[in-house]
């Protein structure tokens, strides 16, 4: 699993059974053969797929590799992909091209830059990054990570960087691309996805970062990107990519 400030990307073997829907929007890229997506109305064989957020679907992989781009529904990237749409062969290589140079360089984030960048252009998605230059916004977005473990409200956070509550979430949703509360929830998983991962239990692992229970991180977790915690504990291995 590779994080990347503005979305999770998951190489691994996926089959869901059962129809399912989240709040993010999906890329999904075969390593190898075919895969099956259904939703409520369609089915389709392809190797590569778009899914916006919030739609239905279902995926059986027959235990090929895929790669699974995971946005939140806040992203600017994931407002763009409104549309189921199948992905071209040609399409599909080329992102399969660029992440082996990826995976089989030195995982550096200017390396992974270049694979993002491949695969947005390869969906059709417009490059648009949000780049923080407000000294306040950045001052705010360090206060938030260092009390991830409190119950920290956009007013804390606007009154640590002396604005009205009301400016600062203007200026935060401004400079981040995202809102306060959807930055917060993003923040709180990827911490329990690095304690997890850094050997803790799910529950310690899920009070450290500002869930109230376990039970409370795999609820929201699963709402916003369709992942369960015991597959993360069990399967997967975590990378943070920085600056994407």
């Amino acid at each position: 699993m590779y994080e990347a400030g503005n979305h999770l990307l998951v190489c691994a073997e996926y089959s869901d059974p059962e129809l399912h829907k989240h709040n993010a929007a999906h890329i999904m890229i075969s390593l190898d053969d075919k895969i099956d997506i259904m939703t409520r109305s369609e089915r389709k064989k392809c190797h590569g797929i778009v899914i916006p957020s919030g739609v239905e679907h279902t995926a059986n992989t027959d235990k090929n590799k895929v790669l699974i781009f995971l946005f939140d529904n806040t992203t600017t990237i994931a407002k763009q992909i409104k549309n189921l749409a199948i992905l071209s062969d040609e399409a599909v290589n080329e992102v399969i091209k660029a992440y082996y140079c990826f995976e089989n360089g030195d995982k550096s984030n200017s390396c992974y830059r270049e694979f993002i960048e491949c695969v947005y252009k390869c969906a059709n998605l417009s490059i648009v990054e949000n780049i923080v230059l407000d000294n306040r916004i950045k001052s705010a977005i360090t206060y938030i990570q260092s009390n991830l473990h409190e119950q920290i409200t956009c007013s804390d956070v606007a009154n640590h960087i002396f604005l009205s509550e009301g400016r600062f979430s203007h200026l935060f949703k401004e400079q981040v691309g995202t809102t306060f509360s959807a930055y917060l929830i993003y923040q709180r998983i990827m911490k329990t996805y690095t304690e997890i991962i850094n050997g803790k239990s799910i529950t310690e692992a899920s009070i450290e970062a500002g869930f109230s229970s376990s039970t409370h991180f795999a609820e929201t977790n699963k709402r916003i990107f369709g992942l369960s915690a015991s597959a993360i504990k069990k399967d997967l291995i975590f990378y943070k990519i920085a600056e994407i």
